[in-house]
């Protein structure tokens, strides 16, 4: 759900797709689905020239996206567009994601409240339904009815903070833990008990101000 391109090759970027969407029979049940995600996975300047409603099988749409890439290295050959950075500095990237925040406040397109992105005039998202719950005016990635699935063991209904199985496991270490931990006793006598005990060896101190006597007392099966 959250697999997005970048500088990949599209037949990369594809095999990774195929990969993870193992992984995600439940959420992932038809063709059109597939086309979906896999259209909204791709950037920008793909998804721009590649429209999903015109592809029947998941296939189509990948190599239209082939196509558009080969179109894509020809425009850098004959010098219309700049081959992109594939290891940019980190101080590159601040410097891009600080100017894309100040385009987006300043003269930017609002962001769409259907599709999150923002865009001038309608989206065309708008009367598309959602591939999940079939209504329109939202998105797979903002459905209501979006089912959760947990990445520790691929159930779904919960997340991997909250799955049973981490939350049982870390319960018996814990508790583990604490069988390891032995408790402090403490034994106090006062004098006339101690001079009646037999099992007692007592010391004998006169008190600095109101002359009591203190007895320190330990019994002796603890020495």
């Amino acid at each position: 759900m959250q697999l997005r391109h970048k500088n990949e090759t599209i037949d990369k970027i594809t095999a990774t797709f195929m990969d993870k969407m193992k992984f995600c029979d439940d959420l992932v049940t038809n063709e059109e689905q597939r086309i979906y995600y896999y259209h909204n996975m791709l950037s920008a300047e793909y998804r721009e020239f590649i429209t999903p409603s015109k592809y029947e099988t998941l296939t189509e749409i990948i190599n239209a996206a082939r196509e558009r890439e080969i179109e894509l290295k020809k425009s850098i050959e004959r010098g219309e567009r700049r081959a992109p950075d594939v290891n940019p500095s980190p101080t590159k990237k601040a410097r891009t994601s600080e100017s894309s925040k100040k385009s987006d406040t300043k003269g930017g397109s609002p962001s769409c409240k259907i599709c999150g992105k923002g865009h001038k005039g309608e989206c065309h998202y708008k009367d598309k339904p959602c591939p999940i719950c079939k209504k329109t005016g939202h998105i797979a990635l903002s459905c209501p009815e979006k089912v959760t699935v947990c990445y520790n063991c691929y159930r779904t209904g919960h997340k991997k903070a909250e799955c049973p199985e981490l939350v049982e496991k870390k319960g018996g270490q814990e508790q583990k833990g604490e069988a390891h931990k032995a408790k402090a006793r403490s034994f106090q006598l006062t004098a006339a008990e101690a001079k009646i005990e037999p099992d007692v060896v007592s010391g004998k101190e006169a008190g600095a101000s109101s002359g009591q006597t203190g007895v320190d007392a330990r019994l002796k099966g603890s020495l």
